[in-house]
């Protein structure tokens, strides 16, 4: 485990994403119809941001808040190599994905792992049939 500040995030529109994020916050940075929401009926609401580029990479970024309080955060390099349906879909490509945003964690100072904040992990999920990382804040 390595002694890093805690997991943030600067969004391109002057966002930071970061454990006191509220969704008020969240709500007044984006024009409505750039976030797209899932109210899941649990208190969980998540919020997909408009992409954005960095390096060679396509950064997405979900936000999880439960009962109002930001408590994950699921990034995935969504570039259109990786296919833009299931039609395009391999595994193959899903594994590229998750090392591509693993690796790109770790060059910003958070790689996979347990830190006294919380946890981060980056791989492919054969559930899901997506490769991405998930950022959770510990309670």
């Amino acid at each position: 485990m390595t002694n890093v500040e805690e997991f943030e995030l600067l969004h391109p529109v002057g966002l930071r994403i970061a454990r006191a994020l509220t969704e008020d916050a969240l709500l007044s940075s984006f024009q409505h119809e750039q976030l797209t929401s899932t109210d899941m009926h649990t208190g969980w609401v998540w919020y997909r941001l408009p992409a954005f580029a960095e390096s060679n990479l396509v950064i997405g970024v979900s936000l999880g808040f439960n009962s109002g309080v930001l408590e994950q955060v699921s990034l995935s390099d969504t570039h259109p190599k990786y296919g833009t349906n299931w039609n395009t879909w391999s595994e193959e490509r899903e594994l590229a994905r998750a090392e591509q945003i693993g690796s790109w964690l770790a060059g910003n100072g958070f790689a996979p792992g347990t830190y006294p904040w919380g946890s981060i992990w980056a791989g492919y999920d054969a559930k899901s049939g997506f490769g991405h990382a998930v950022v959770r804040y510990a309670a």
